[in-house]
């Protein structure tokens, strides 16, 4: 392989890290951290816009049919009724069936101003912006009329929470006020924070008609839907559980086996047995959520109620997910323990786990850490005057508001009253207010250097240093985006590259794995004390984790090679069943027949194994072989081998591999053009270049002047790789300054330039490698975003 195939395949596999196709609260940072949540949230829910929901209802009595006969217990089911929902005086919504939603803001509330739940794709086959469903909450109870918006805005930065915004609704054309507007969990939700929407979920209420015989003390669910061990049986949770969706013709094995291992397993074994059928730093967070806020409507007070229960097809483990936040902060809730209900047993997530000495100090590290970093006055009190300010003439023009604009006005101060007393309450509480062991320097490397990933089958040494004492260091590392953890102890004996033993630098290894398997790591430090404070670095762990890439090793050269490929084969060659499909070309330079059974293609770094040879594939020296990228590899010919994928004509990557999964040859492509090669001249040895077709003969004779590299609409960039200077020529005739900037592969900017016209960009200077050019307007939308190679 030559220094420019070898470049290219080690940037291949750098920026999978970054562009994994993740979901949109999963992040992997140039950094090389993945974190969960925090992301500011754009679209539908986007906290920077008040749009307009329109509901229109044509049936007589239209409110008395949706609101139902009477008040308070006697009252009678209110209807669903069809109407037509219009979004921003603009987006029409045909068919879209209305009704009243809600426990207390319906019974209890007597004004026209109800909770709705408008429910879009019932009926028709539609969507809002990606929504199939709708929640407007008419903050009842809530006279600052922000409290759930602001819950979930704030707690989306540590655990997966709902999204939440204001909009103005209106009624035939009747203003209904200011609304909070609040995601519901269902699958769009699942997808933006797991890595698959293939789960099971629950509500931790009884289904719909089903008297659970929950007595007076239990009326809530707690004690038989607060993941209580009810049985061996589905019957023993069907009656407590509402099953919202599942994949599983049994979902409920899943559901009994947490529950029993939660109520059954030693508590000493809690961590290192639990760990496998629930998410326990999950939960923790989850409780973590709940009691910083003082949630009312939660598990931790009424218990069987007010959240799901989540089972991840992913890992194997469930969780409980917050729903209903709009009962936060108020009243004598802020003065709750951090360890409220903890001795009583029907609340085992708090019984159970806080009874472990282990599990008790990491939930008390990430309650550390929410009230330094995200439940802060600065921070709350910004998003409260943020919020008022959006609200405050909506709710003075309100003509259904149900309480008075001077309520409202009090209660933003008393919202903030609260949030200080929650404050000072948790941190007066004298297990909450140790400090741990502060941990520095953390650094990961492998034979590659620092901050490199190691290659295959090598072990990544992990070395930091801590300010304390400590009892024990540990290091977790866990295989893929999510799943359990294993543990390593990190030794301070100078053994494994520190100085000295003693010197307050702790060591360890991660084993090695395969080429392209993601592992993420955290370390913890376990004071010497006599309560074991535990201290999380990075502090956000397992939400916020280190986490690399192995990268591949390669093969010692045996003379074959990717040589010439179509990815926008129109017509110059058809395969035996008469179809343009793309190919790719391999050529073997050796001077002796190569072997390819069990050798892997494929145009994915993230799926090293995705289409193998055949046994008994052999290319002989000075020969060609076809490889047809048509996704039909189950196609039958005596003379021809087709791959399980298809070529991009927008850019992607060809990769070949050993059975070993070392790397023999690869090449990174950007925009191919119709019935156009990218070839390697000279033959088998040389770069690639836009070719003329030359299959399965000598790419020489297909050499193209084309003086183009990538081309789309609008710019002409070349050469690409380049080493001395990039030419950027505008093909559309755009005029106007543009602004365009160089950007490395770790995110530093390496050129801004502002440009008019035609312009050469010098890279004289510039290191060999992968960079990002991105031309923007003058608005700062951007027209142009393209690798560029850099090779000197």
């Amino acid at each position: 392989m030559n220094d420019f195939a070898a470049l290219t395949v080690y940037i291949l596999f750098s920026f999978t890290l970054t562009s994994q196709d993740l979901p949109h609260e999963v992040n992997i940072t140039t950094d090389s951290r993945l974190t969960y949540g925090g992301n500011k949230t754009e679209g539908f829910y986007s906290l920077e816009t008040v749009n307009k929901l329109e509901i229109t209802l044509t049936q007589d009595n239209w409110f008395r049919r949706l609101d139902g006969e009477g008040r308070g217990p006697n009252q009678t089911a209110g209807e669903s009724l069809i109407g037509t929902l219009t979004f921003n005086d603009t987006l029409v919504l045909d068919s879209v069936l209305v009704s009243i939603k809600g426990q207390t803001s319906d019974k209890r509330n007597n004004s026209e101003k109800k909770s709705f739940k408008i429910e879009i794709d019932e009926i028709v086959n539609q969507d809002l912006m990606g929504y199939d469903n709708l929640n407007l909450n008419c903050a009842f109870d809530d006279h600052s009329s922000m409290r759930e918006v602001l819950y979930y805005d704030i707690t989306s930065s540590f655990a997966p929470s709902l999204k939440g915004n204001f909009v103005d609704l209106y009624i035939n054309g009747q203003n209904w006020g200011p609304y909070n507007n609040i995601q519901q969990i269902e699958g769009r939700y699942i997808k933006e924070w797991f890595t698959n929407n293939d789960g099971t979920r629950w509500r931790a209420t009884p289904p719909d008609g089903v008297n659970s015989g929950q007595g007076p003390d239990n009326r809530f669910g707690k004690g038989l839907s607060t993941l209580n061990f009810n049985g061996p049986d589905s019957t023993d949770y069907n009656r407590n559980y509402t099953l919202k969706k599942s994949g599983k013709e049994s979902p409920w094995e899943d559901l009994i086996k947490a529950c029993y291992d939660l109520n059954h397993l030693p508590i000493e074994d809690l961590y290192d047995s639990l760990k496998y059928t629930i998410d326990i730093d999950r939960a923790l967070w989850f409780l973590v959520q709940e009691i910083v806020f003082a949630d009312d409507d939660s598990y931790i007070n009424k218990g069987g109620m007010d959240y799901y229960v989540y089972w991840d097809e992913a890992t194997g483990r469930i969780f409980p997910l917050e729903v209903d936040g709009n009962s936060v902060l108020t009243g004598n809730p802020v003065l709750w323990s951090p360890f409220y209900h903890e001795d009583e047993p029907d609340f085992p997530l708090l019984n159970r786990l806080l009874k472990n000495v282990e599990i008790r100090q990491r939930y008390l590290a990430h309650l550390r850490t929410v009230l330094e970093k995200h439940f802060t006055i600065p921070r709350v009190y910004g998003r409260i005057d943020e919020f008022a300010a959006i609200l405050d003439q909506k709710i003075k023009d309100d003509p259904k508001k149900i309480y008075t604009y001077n309520q409202f006005v009090s209660d933003i101060q008393y919202l903030k009253n609260m949030v200080t007393a929650r404050i000072n309450t948790l941190k007066g509480n004298t297990e909450v207010d140790r400090e741990g062991i502060l941990i520095t320097d953390l650094t990961m490397e492998s034979s590659e250097g620092i901050g490199i990933a190691p290659k295959q089958n090598e072990e990544a040494k992990v070395s930091l240093n801590i300010d304390g004492d400590a009892k024990k260091v540990v290091l977790y590392y866990g295989l893929g985006l999510d799943g359990v953890y294993e543990r390593v102890d990190l030794k301070d004996d100078g053994l494994r590259g520190d100085d000295a033993a003693g010197d307050n630098i702790y060591t360890g290894n991660i084993p090695g794995f395969s080429a392209g398997t993601y592992v993420r790591y955290y370390v913890e430090a376990i004071k010497n004390d006599e309560f074991a404070t535990a201290t999380y670095y990075p502090p956000g762990a397992e939400h916020d984790v280190f986490i690399y890439k192995v990268e591949p090793a390669f093969s010692e050269y045996n003379g074959v090679v990717i040589n010439e490929f179509a990815a926008d084969n129109k017509s110059v060659v058809a395969d035996d069943a008469g179809e343009y499909d793309d190919w790719v070309e391999l050529y073997n330079n050796s001077l002796d027949e190569v072997d390819l059974s069990g050798y892997y293609m494929t145009d994915d770094a993230s799926e090293l194994t995705k289409w193998r040879f055949p046994e008994g594939t052999i290319i002989g020296t000075d020969e060609y072989l076809i490889v047809w990228a048509d996704e039909d590899d189950d196609q039958i010919s005596d003379n021809e081998m087709h791959s399980d994928f298809k070529l991009s004509s927008g850019g992607e990557e060809i990769i070949l591999l050993n059975v070993d999964l070392k790397i023999v040859d690869a090449v990174y492509f950007e925009e191919q053009k119709e019935d156009t090669t990218y070839a390697r001249v000279p033959n088998g040895t040389g770069e690639f270049q836009y070719n003329l077709p030359t299959f399965m003969t000598n790419n020489e004779g297909g050499t193209s002047n084309i003086k183009r590299e990538v081309e789309n609409s609008s710019f002409l960039i070349y050469p690409n790789p380049v080493s001395y200077s990039l030419n950027i020529e505008k093909l559309d005739g755009r005029s106007g300054v543009l602004e365009l900037a160089l950007i490395s592969s770790n995110g530093k900017v390496i050129i801004e330039k502002k440009i008019s016209s035609n312009y050469t960009l010098q890279t004289v200077d510039i290191e060999s490698g992968v960079y990002n050019l991105i031309i923007k307007n003058i608005d700062g939308k951007a027209v142009l975003n393209r690798k560029i190679v850099v090779l000197k």
